[in-house]
C-alpha cells in the first residue's frame, strides 16, 4: 500500500528545497520527498517471469530502462542484477518487483502504475513495486519508455509537466530507445547526488505571486541560451521556489501554470492538494548567468491575473502536407529537416495567435495558417542544430503561454561513406 497523508497544516509550511518534481508528503509535520537512503544500494528488483516472457526480449527491455536511470551522470543509483521468479505479486513486503497487474487497472486508462511505501517517520522508501498491464505488453506503445517512467517513480520522481521529459504522464509509440531530458537528471542527481549537491552547478532561488500571494505548484522553468529546459521546479505553498544544479552559463527563467496537459491531479502527495490557477505565463526580465556553486536569490515572477490562453497539442507534418495529428508528447525532430508544426489549445483567436520555438536553430519560413483552435507553420531546421528539447512560447495579443519541451532535437545520423 501505498503511505499517504494529505492534511491541510501542509499548506501552512514551506515545501523542502528542490530540483524537479519529487513525491512529496507531510512526514511529522514537514515536507519531505520520499526517496531511498543510501544505503539500500544497489536495490534488488525482482522481475516476474509473465513478464520476462510476454515477448521475445522482453526482460532485456526491462533491464535497459534499469541501466538508463544507473547511469545518469552525477547521480549515485545502482541495482543488484535482475532475478525473473515466478507469480509475484505487488505488496508491502520489502521486495521491490516489476510483475503484471491482472487487470487491476482495466478500464482506468493507465498502462502501469508503481505503489510505494516509506517509512512515515524517516520518508524513506522501505519499497517500490512496478505493476504493468497486461495491455502494455501487446500493444505498439513504447514499453521501455513505460518501465523507465515507472522507475522513476521507484526513486522518488514525481509527474513533470516538461513534454519531453521520461516524467511525462503521458507515453508515446514505436520502440525508440527513451532519451532523459535534463531535467530527469536533474531530479535524481540531487536527490541520490554522487557529490555535494553544491558542486553541481548554481542554485536560483524565488518567489512565483498572484492575485492571492505566492502561487503553490507553480511550475519554474531555466532555459539556456538556446532555449533547451535544463532544469524545472514547483514552487511550494507560499510560492518559493529553489532550481538546483544549473550548469554554468545563461539563463532565462519563466513560470507556468500547471493548468494542462499536466496539472495538479497528474501529481501525487502535497502537490496534489494545490489550487487549480490558470495565471498567465511570465518570464523573470533580465538574463540570469550562473557560475559553478553560484546561488542567486531574490528572483520575483510577478504573475497576477488570469488568462485563457492555454496552448496543449502540438503537431508535426512533413513535405508540405498538412494531415498532421495533434499529440500532448513532444515531437521528435532532426537537424536539417523542414516540417510544419503546429500549437492547439484554448484561447487561441485566428489572424491573433502566432508562435515561435525558442531556439535559433529553428526558422520560420512561411506565414501562420490558422484553423478552428490552432495554427501552423512551416520551419526550417538547421543542420547545426545540438540535441535536446525545446520551448515553443505562443502569443496571443499581450498574453504569452508556453508548452515546455514540446519539441525533442534527435541526434545527427551520420552518414556512411561510399
Amino acid at each position: 500500500m501505498v503511505a499517504r497523508k494529505l492534511l491541510p497544516l501542509a499548506l501552512l509550511i514551506a515545501l523542502p528545497l528542490t530540483a524537479a518534481t519529487k513525491i512529496t508528503y507531510t512526514i511529522q509535520g514537514t515536507p519531505t520527498c520520499v526517496h531511498w537512503d543510501k544505503s539500500a544500494f544497489p536495490l534488488a528488483i525482482h522481475l516476474d517471469r509473465r513478464v520476462a516472457d510476454a515477448f521475445p526480449g522482453a526482460q532485456q527491455v526491462v533491464e535497459r530502462a534499469f541501466k538508463a536511470w544507473a547511469t545518469v551522470p552525477d547521480a549515485d543509483i545502482r541495482f543488484e542484477p535482475i532475478t525473473v521468479e515466478d507469480n509475484l505479486s505487488a505488496g508491502n513486503d520489502n521486495r521491490n518487483v516489476v510483475t503484471m497487474t491482472d487487470g487491476l487497472m482495466a478500464d482506468q486508462g493507465a498502462l502501469a502504475v508503481t505503489t510505494y511505501t516509506f517509512d512515515e517517520t524517516s520518508g524513506k522508501f522501505v519499497d517500490g513495486d512496478i505493476q504493468l498491464d497486461k495491455a502494455l505488453l501487446q500493444s505498439d506503445y513504447n514499453i521501455q519508455m513505460t518501465v523507465q517512467h515507472e522507475i522513476g517513480h521507484m526513486l522518488g520522481l514525481d509527474h513533470s509537466a516538461v513534454l519531453s521529459s521520461v516524467m511525462f504522464p503521458y507515453v508515446g509509440r514505436g520502440t525508440a530507445a527513451p532519451m532523459f531530458d535534463s531535467d530527469d537528471a536533474n531530479g535524481v542527481a540531487t536527490s541520490y547526488p554522487m557529490r555535494n549537491v553544491d558542486l553541481l552547478g548554481a542554485t536560483l532561488r524565488g518567489r512565483v505571486i498572484g492575485d492571492q500571494g505566492g502561487i503553490f505548484a507553480a511550475q519554474v522553468v531555466a532555459i539556456n541560451e538556446i532555449g533547451q529546459p535544463v532544469a524545472t521546479t514547483l514552487t511550494d505553498a507560499t510560492g518559493d521556489f529553489t532550481i538546483q544544479a544549473l550548469p554554468p552559463g545563461t539563463y532565462r527563467v519563466y513560470a507556468e501554470p500547471l493548468d494542462g496537459p499536466v496539472d495538479v491531479s497528474n501529481l501525487n502527495g502535497l502537490y496534489r492538494i494545490a489550487k487549480k490557477y490558470s495565471f498567465p505565463t511570465k518570464f523573470i526580465t533580465d538574463q540570469i548567468r550562473v557560475s559553478g556553486g553560484e546561488v542567486v536569490g531574490n528572483l520575483h515572477i510577478a504573475a497576477a491575473g488570469t488568462t485563457t490562453l492555454n496552448p496543449k497539442w502540438i503537431g508535426a507534418s512533413y513535405n508540405g502536407r498538412q494531415d498532421f495529428s495533434l499529440t500532448t508528447c513532444t515531437i521528435a525532430v532532426k537537424p536539417g529537416e523542414t516540417l510544419i508544426l503546429a500549437v492547439a489549445g484554448d484561447g487561441f483567436t485566428s489572424g491573433m495567435t502566432t508562435f515561435e520555438v525558442m531556439n535559433p536553430a529553428f526558422r520560420r519560413v512561411s506565414d501562420f495558417r490558422w484553423a478552428s483552435n490552432f495554427v501552423s507553420a512551416t520551419f526550417v531546421i538547421d543542420e547545426s542544430v545540438a540535441p535536446g528539447s525545446a520551448v515553443i512560447l505562443v502569443h496571443s495579443g499581450t498574453e504569452i503561454g508556453t508548452l515546455t519541451g514540446a519539441l525533442r532535437v534527435q541526434k545527427a545520423m551520420r552518414r556512411r561513406a561510399s
